[in-house]
């Protein structure tokens, strides 16, 4: 029995195949996008590209599906690759350790891509993505902040120009709206930001501040991803409230 006949007793035979043959690139493999990943895999894609620069760390490990003990150290990119081939062992998986920023002379070619997955937290990268996308007409969902939440049931999986109160989606917009892009899929937190009770120091240049993140919200917000990459792929209805 195939992994995947839960799957198709819901979807069938046909859709199955189609997630087979699909390729998906996901940006970030972090607590949003290693559950992204991990609901991917379970659906059966067939080809995965995994784009993140990072090791895991201690700080990953209360909410990062893919950190443990064991893989503390370890690439991202690495890591994934394994839990990939751990589900499907027939997928394909190509990895690239890098820190994507816009023009950059890298060996990704997004036309090997049926679907992307952003879950970064960079704009520029994050805006050179969506401008890629749509000038190759490749479909894409972008997380919007996910740090500084506690309730996974305020995440909604909308239209960028239908958020309201986050402050990267108003980044976001206006950086869209630069480029005549006027729609974009997006999950984000309709649950105002919390201020943290402290604050620690980011070893990253892109990020000033670290935000403070539970168990529950960043997967959430990747399993919502990965169902529009999935209803995308098969041309599945959206849900007609949005």
């Amino acid at each position: 029995m195939d992994f995947t006949i839960r799957s198709e007793m819901l979807i069938g035979q046909e859709a199955v195949k189609k997630l087979a043959s699909s390729s998906v690139a996901l940006f970030g493999l972090g607590g949003v996008g290693g559950a992204a990943l991990e609901a991917l895999a379970r659906a059966g894609i067939g080809t995965f590209h995994l784009i993140d620069p990072d090791s895991f760390n201690a700080s990953n490990l209360n909410r990062q599906l893919l950190a443990t003990r064991d893989t503390l150290g370890q690439k991202k990119v690495d890591v994934a690759r394994a839990r990939v081939l751990a589900i499907n062992p027939n997928a394909k998986v190509y990895t690239y350790p890098i820190f994507y920023l816009p023009h950059q002379d890298t060996s990704l070619d997004f036309h090997d891509f049926d679907f992307v997955v952003d879950a970064i937290d960079t704009v520029s990268a994050k805006v050179d993505i969506i401008r890629r996308c749509r000038g190759l007409g490749i479909p894409m969902v972008s997380c919007m902040g996910c740090g500084n939440r506690m309730d996974p049931s305020k995440l909604s999986l909308t239209d960028l120009f239908k958020t309201e109160g986050d402050p990267l989606s108003k980044v976001l917009r206006q950086k869209c709206r630069g480029l005549g892009i006027n729609h974009l899929r997006v999950v984000y937190s309709t649950e105002p930001p919390m201020t943290p009770l402290f604050h620690i120091e980011s070893d990253s240049p892109t990020r000033r501040d670290v935000p403070g993140s539970l168990p529950f919200v960043p997967p959430a917000a990747g399993f919502l991803l990965a169902k529009e990459a999935v209803c995308v792929l098969l041309k599945s209805p959206q849900n007609p409230a949005e």
